[in-house]
């Protein structure tokens, strides 16, 4: 797809933040959106080579700061989620004439938080998500609503219903063929083309 239907995303990739990844993904799809994310990116390139190519595709770029903050006593902070919007805020301000056209949304999950620690992101758009994934579908949703206004954007309920009904789809397409572990943590590219082809077929 082109450069104004691609869109960064910017968010972790471990276990606890897959109830959130495969919603915001598959909205994404819903809305006839581009979802790029940098662990689809080929494992022979240098990832922030890999990741800055993919800034430059995109025209929407979605920032979830939620996990950058340690998530447990004794953890570290997380640091790469910022510096990768860092690095999109950088191409939209410095980039050419089509990459000042990029618009972000910043998501985290107490809404101020990060506008306390990190005061330069103040004047972003930025959402809290509450870690619910009902929330996060609505305020992407909305976000686009207002960046998007040449198309009309399906409402949050149309979206969630629709990503319950795929969900419980491809648990019972797969069952059999492959355990629930299995079918759960299926790496986010192929939860991509199973959903991109289960909304164009539903669409149609």
């Amino acid at each position: 797809m082109s450069f104004e239907k691609n869109v960064f995303i910017n968010c972790p990739f471990d276990n606890d933040y897959r109830v959130l990844i495969k919603p915001l993904v598959y909205s994404i799809l819903f809305l006839g959106f581009n979802p790029k994310l940098s662990q689809t990116i080929s494992s022979s390139n240098i990832r922030i080579n890999g990741i800055k190519e993919i800034i430059r595709s995109c025209k929407y770029g979605i920032h979830d700061l939620s996990r950058s903050k340690p998530m447990k006593d004794g953890n570290l902070p997380r640091f790469n989620m910022p510096y990768e919007l860092g690095l999109d805020i950088g191409a939209m301000e410095y980039g050419s004439a089509k990459l000042k056209t990029k618009k972000i949304l910043i998501l985290e999950t107490e809404k101020y938080y990060y506008q306390k620690i990190i005061s330069d992101i103040a004047g972003q758009d930025i959402e809290n998500h509450n870690d619910d994934p009902y929330t996060l579908i609505t305020k992407v949703r909305n976000w686009f609503s207002v960046n998007f206004k040449k198309t009309q954007i399906e409402g949050q309920r149309v979206i969630w219903i629709s990503y319950n009904q795929f969900v419980e789809d491809l648990n019972t397409q797969l069952t059999g063929k492959y355990t629930s572990q299995e079918i759960e943590e299926m790496p986010i590219a192929d939860f991509i083309k199973f959903a991109r082809d289960w909304i164009d077929e539903a669409k149609s």
